[in-house]
């Protein structure tokens, strides 16, 4: 989706407006605070174009725009500026992060509390894992014409199943050749260790069943993610009540519940290898709980490699820009200490 320059300005104007605020944004508004040359009437025509585009929402109590998640993407992809930090800022943060704490569980725990208070956002920071569950065993069983059951039990001996549409009858004959196949394949293996290779095998050996693939990999990605044991720390879930995104009793209720489930953190917090800072905005959120959040998490590392993330929660509307680069400053921080020798995690 492309964008004219006056577009851009005037979607990034009432974003940082609205982020600033909470209260939807006029046309006057826009004309008053930015040096824009254009007319309120301009803007509104402007403003209609990017409702129609999905970039802005307009609610039914009033004339003023707010942001779409669609929005949000836009702005952070392409026209959000980087944030500089203050000295003050950094100078706070410092302090913080050259606590004489040795253990580093400890470290990740106080800054979680310590650093919410400096956000005003809910942090959450989780550990090295003790150990990388990995798959133990699979079975595959037919329920009826329309659906199978798919069993697995790790190697922490955690037990789970699921049911999985099928288009077509499968037998009790197909449904052990494809545990089997699933055992030999993939028995043993981490997440990580299910790469591209090891998947167009399964899908050269499963040839009549390949549209079980996904579903059976989607539902090994969350068990093993469910049994990882490694600590998770929170900071300042109750700042997220200060919002009036939350002011209805019964969606709070729902996210501090959520967030009260360790695996479901681990989940939100996951990142990929290759990224440096994930944001994941409102919808984009698997969970229907942070449907009104957003997410932005970074790793660390020990000795170079990933071992932990940090991130905050916020509302959609959380100021971006300044959320990446305390998160930046933080997760470098973070990885300056844990190569310090004194540390190290045995």
């Amino acid at each position: 989706m492309e964008l004219d320059e006056r577009k851009k300005l005037i979607l990034g104007a009432i974003i940082e407006s609205y982020i600033e605020t909470a209260e939807p944004v006029g046309s006057r508004t826009i004309a008053k605070k930015h040096d824009l040359n254009v007319s309120p009437a301009t803007i509104r025509n402007e403003m209609s174009d990017l409702e129609e585009m999905g970039l802005l929402e307009q609610p039914h109590t009033s004339a003023g725009r707010i942001p779409s998640h669609l929005g949000y993407r836009m702005y952070v992809d392409r026209l959000m500026k980087r944030y500089e930090l203050t000295a003050n800022e950094i100078t706070r943060m410092c302090s913080l992060m050259e606590l004489k704490i040795a253990e580093l569980d400890t470290l990740i725990k106080e800054i979680a509390n310590i650093y919410s208070r400096i956000t005003n956002y809910t942090v959450i920071g989780t550990m090295p894992e003790v150990s990388k569950a990995s798959i133990k065993h699979f079975q595959v069983m037919p329920i009826d014409d329309k659906t199978l059951m798919l069993i697995i039990v790790t190697n922490t001996n955690i037990v789970r199943d699921t049911k999985i549409s099928i288009g077509r009858p499968i037998d009790l004959h197909t449904a052990a050749r494809i545990s089997s196949v699933l055992n030999e394949r993939l028995s043993g293996l981490s997440c990580g260790d299910i790469d591209m290779e090891k998947i167009t095998l399964l899908q050269a050996e499963l040839t009549d069943n390949e549209d079980l693939i996904q579903p059976i990999l989607h539902f090994i990605y969350e068990c093993v993610e469910a049994t990882e044991n490694s600590e998770v720390f929170t900071g300042g879930i109750s700042n997220l009540l200060s919002f009036p995104e939350y002011n209805n009793i019964q969606r709070a209720k729902e996210l501090i519940g959520f967030l009260d489930d360790k695996s479901n953190l681990h989940r939100a917090m996951a990142v990929r290898e290759h990224e440096h800072v994930r944001i994941v905005i409102g919808s984009e959120n698997r969970a229907i709980e942070l449907k009104d959040c957003s997410i932005v998490v970074s790793s660390y590392n020990i000795d170079g490699k990933v071992v932990g993330t940090i991130g905050l929660i916020g509302p959609t509307r959380m100021n971006y820009s300044k959320a990446v680069s305390n998160l930046e400053f933080l997760a470098n921080q973070l990885n300056r200490l844990t190569s310090k020798p004194g540390n190290k995690q045995e």
